[in-house]
């Protein structure tokens, strides 16, 4: 890892401390490494976590939802009641 010195606008530095003291970031220079990283490369798709692409998943939602609605009109489904 590098070093670099950089100056930031005071509104630009009290937000970042804010984030630090709030723990969202362990550090200062990990509050702006994920700032630089979002801002200029992209935050990272949920779908690479498990290596699906988006395609794929709308087309399990589809199925999964069209079996819904069969179950439905089959009258399979039992009615939900929250209060037993």
């Amino acid at each position: 890892m590098r070093r670099h010195n950089v100056t930031l606008s005071e509104p630009v530095s009290e937000v970042v401390q804010t984030q630090v003291k709030l723990g969202r970031y362990k550090d200062f220079s990990a509050a702006l490494q994920d700032a630089a990283w979002n801002f200029f490369v992209g935050t990272p798709s949920p779908f690479e976590e498990y290596e699906l692409t988006p395609q794929e998943v709308e087309c399990a939602a589809k199925r999964d939802l069209a079996e819904i609605r069969k179950a439905r009109q089959g009258r399979k489904l039992k009615p939900w009641n929250p209060g037993r």
